[in-house]
């Protein structure tokens, strides 16, 4: 305590000494204190600045006065800033907002006593919300949007320019290119008006430095209007991967399908990712790309009006290496692809690829897989010359094969075929289906946004005969709801090849599942 109350005095003594100094030293006109500050003293006063060069801008002898800018060569400008306004009224009632919801199935535990000791399993659904966005480029609503948008979706609800809603469905997509058609359909009782399409430039034209503008919706945020220029073209994100367009134009999440247009409000690309150099980080960061709008259009005429999707083509068939085949040949690694097979008069013929070689690299670029090695050749364009890097019987060899041209509808994904595919399994399978009307739900008493469809016949001896009865109601595939025939159809069309099959009935109020193999 006698140790604190000195130590107490010592520093109370030099505050004193030190205020008495400040005090000695500093004449009082030339100091500025507490006392000061009660009094209001200015601190103009102090300092010994004038105050009258301390007055706002505007006054005579003001030291901040404003000097007016010389604004007669902003014509330029103004015409700049007028046609980009102009432009992006053209441009935004062309564009949509897409919303997706998919239907997620989940088995829960639920207690059966309250101590825990026994427990029923339920099944739950909820709704997975997405967004994106798309643009028009029929009056007839025809949209292009991204695959990865809409795949896998239940149910597309499209908001155009004015605010209107409507439902759309997904008429084809091609996977590896990353470009989805949709088609808005009409409401119920209701016809669709013409809409405001967008056409198609020619993204070969595309000089780096371009201005262009991305429209879209960003995080849900209609109709976000952002402008840059073409940064790079040929941009990859990864060996594998399509070119793209790199712009500085800000996209984020939500902008994935949106039109990247020119100043002449053509369409030279869609949005389709942002660059994420930072894991974890799903903004921009200054970097986005787009497809270019060849490629885009090239697969909506292949989908809409079935003109032949032209791809490049070596004549090769390939396989995986499978580990047996690389330990017999003596590879270090399984990534690449095995030449099974050359088509006779095929370019890879002509460069002397042979079956059993091992192609590790294209133009450089190492092969992951078969389905990689198809994928970088299909990109090519006809007359394109590619370095392929080989492994013969041990050694690495290089040879150099010209694409050639083809027809190619292989990749694409068409709603018809699945539909299509989906109809000659039920009927090889021997059974008909249908919608239940009204009068019958009301009497069964399914609601009307229960999903079920009707067993309307059996065919007798078919592998039908063993699982299902005229008058089953049948309400899930692989736990996808069936809501009505042309859903039934579309989940039997892409039933998966590598497992079973679970359709989920109800036969007199008790639900069954039919498993099909």
């Amino acid at each position: 305590m006698k140790r604190f109350l000195f130590q107490s005095a010592v520093l109370i003594s030099a505050l004193l000494i030190a205020a008495g100094v400040y005090a000695v030293l500093i004449d009082r006109d030339s100091r500025y204190d507490i006392f000061d500050l009660i009094e209001g003293r200015p601190v103009a006063a102090a300092i010994g600045v004038d105050e009258g060069l301390l007055a706002q801008a505007g006054g005579e002898g003001s030291l901040l006065r404003a000097v007016p800018l010389d604004l007669s060569g902003t014509d330029v400008l103004e015409k700049v800033n007028l046609a980009l306004a102009d432009l992006t009224d053209a441009v935004v009632p062309s564009v949509v907002s897409i919303d997706t919801s998919r239907i997620k199935n989940v088995v829960t535990a639920v207690p059966t006593d309250p101590w825990g000791f026994g427990y029923r399993r339920q099944n739950q659904s909820f709704r997975e919300p997405g967004l994106g966005s798309g643009v028009i480029v029929t009056e007839e609503g025809h949209i292009v949007t991204n695959h990865h948008v809409v795949a896998g979706v239940d149910e597309i609800l499209v908001t155009t320019h004015d605010g209107s809603q409507y439902p759309a469905e997904w008429v084809g997509s091609e996977p590896n290119v990353d470009v989805a058609v949709l088609k808005i359909k009409a409401p119920e009782g209701a016809t669709l008006p013409k809409f405001r399409p967008l056409g198609f430039g020619d993204s070969e034209k595309v000089r780096v430095g371009e201005m262009v503008m991305a429209v879209g919706n960003p995080f849900g945020l209609s109709e976000s209007v952002t402008r840059g220029i073409i940064s790079a073209k040929q941009r990859e994100l990864s060996d594998a991967a399509n070119e793209y367009f790199q712009v500085d134009a800000v996209i984020n999440p939500g902008n994935s399908g949106g039109p990247l247009v020119n100043v002449r409000g053509e369409i030279i690309g869609i949005n389709v990712a942002i660059f994420t150099g930072q894991q974890n980080v799903q903004v921009w960061q200054g970097i986005g790309l787009a497809i270019p709008a060849n490629e885009v259009r090239e697969v909506f005429e292949a989908i809409v009006l079935g003109r032949p999707l032209i791809r490049g083509y070596f004549g090769l068939e390939l396989e995986n290496i499978s580990r047996n085949y690389a330990l017999a040949v003596g590879l270090r690694s399984l990534n690449g692809a095995v030449i099974t097979s050359v088509v006779e008069g095929s370019p890879a013929e002509a460069a002397s690829l042979l079956p059993g070689d091992v192609i590790t690299k294209l133009d450089g670029k190492a092969m992951q897989s078969a389905e990689d090695a198809l994928s970088r050749i299909r990109l090519m364009k006809s007359d394109e010359t590619a370095k392929v890097t080989i492994i013969r019987k041990g050694k690495p060899m290089e040879t150099e094969v010209t694409a050639m041209a083809k027809s190619d509808t292989n990749t694409l994904r068409l709603k018809s075929d699945i539909l299509t595919t989906g109809q000659s399994i039920v009927d090889a399978i021997g059974i008909k289906v249908r919608d239940l009307t009204a009068r019958e739900r009301n009497s069964m008493g399914v609601g009307a946004d229960y999903p079920a469809i009707l067993v309307s016949e059996v065919v007798e001896g078919s592998q039908a005969e063993r699982r299902f009865r005229k008058g089953d109601l049948i309400h899930q595939i692989n736990r996808s709801r069936v809501s009505d025939i042309a859903s039934f159809y579309d989940l039997m069309g892409s039933l998966p090849t590598d497992s079973a099959t679970v359709i989920t009935l109800s036969r007199q109020g008790k639900i069954i599942q039919a498993i099909l193999k």
